[in-house]
């Protein structure tokens, strides 16, 4: 009798015991399948705000403040080009800007014989130094297709010959008119010639302005193809810098997932360089055409990137929420 009641109390032991575990069991998998994911979408991580930096003139490379990595705000300094020779044109072009200034307040002064001789120096002095830089001009041309110069070089010897050209015209124009007498016309030439010249010294202004390059957006050097001493030359990317505080995937969706998404929904991104993390993401954009030979619609996702710890180029993959 004891023995049978003993069999039974452990008969009530094992099946209370396998109840409580099947329950836990029934339990896990319910937390799970409630915390599962749809991944329907994958696609590349890219910025939304990015720069591939250039330079406008070609000239030596005599400083550089960043690296890949460095983090820059718009406006910063990134790069110094070699100037002197731009500087130098500033000097020969203000000079030609004075030459016709003092030539048309002599214009509206009136002539007279010794200013007519000394108009015919200046033509003479203008006409020497035009026919010098023209001659430079000319074997520069030949230097270059031999390979003996830069391009750079190059551009700054037609630079030097366009403000020799303007003092030459300036000079004879003047005298011109100071022989012919003066006349509403002449002065207007006269007028005409300062603002030639004008424009000649802000051209070489506006190039040593770009011997400067500074970052057009806030963000992190992501490449640097150049070092000091290297020749930029236009179209050539120097420098590139992201924001990557600013992210998007642009993401295919299968056609037949389509019903299951809009913008605005939340959805969960994963990357693969990052397995054990999740992050938040928000459908920004949903093409309403469908790709003829995918069968599936442009997405685009907007992600938030607080600790800066997903790049561009990253692999990621686009769950949808249960």
């Amino acid at each position: 009798m004891k023995r049978a009641m003993l069999i039974s109390l452990a008969m009530v032991m094992v099946l209370t015991g396998c109840s409580a575990s099947a329950q836990k069991e029934e339990q896990a998998s319910t937390e799970v399948q409630a915390s599962k994911q749809v991944y329907v979408m994958a696609g590349i991580i890219d910025a939304n705000e990015k720069a591939e930096i250039t330079t406008k003139i070609s000239a030596k490379i005599t400083g550089i403040s960043v690296d890949v990595g460095t983090v820059v705000k718009k406006g910063d300094t990134l790069i110094s080009l070699d100037s002197k020779d731009i500087e130098a044109q500033i000097t020969q072009a203000q000079a030609g800007v004075n030459t016709a200034e003092a030539n048309l307040a002599k214009m509206q002064s009136g002539a007279r014989p010794e200013q007519i001789a000394q108009a015919q120096a200046t033509v003479d002095s203008a006409k020497t130094s035009y026919l010098n830089v023209k001659n430079t001009y000319e074997r520069n041309q030949q230097l270059l297709v031999a390979g003996g110069i830069s391009q750079s070089q190059m551009e700054s010897s037609e630079t030097q010959l366009a403000v020799a050209q303007a003092q030459y015209n300036s000079a004879q124009s003047q005298l011109d008119i100071l022989t012919k007498g003066e006349t509403q016309e002449t002065i207007n030439i006269a007028q005409a010639q300062v603002q030639q010249a004008q424009a000649a010294l802000d051209l070489v202004k506006t190039q040593l302005a770009y011997g400067t390059i500074t970052s057009p957006v806030s963000g992190i050097v992501s490449a640097k193809n150049i070092n000091v001493g290297e020749l930029a030359s236009p179209g050539v990317i120097l420098v590139s810098v992201v924001n990557v505080d600013s992210l998007y995937i642009k993401a295919s969706l299968p056609e037949g997932h389509m019903k299951s998404v809009k913008v605005g929904q939340a959805v969960i991104v994963k990357v693969t360089e990052i397995p054990d993390k999740e992050f938040p993401g928000e459908v920004s954009f949903m093409d309403s055409v469908i790709d003829s030979r995918s069968r599936s619609v442009l997405v685009k996702i907007n992600l938030n990137n607080p600790d800066s710890i997903l790049k561009p180029g990253m692999l990621a993959e686009i769950g949808l929420k249960n």
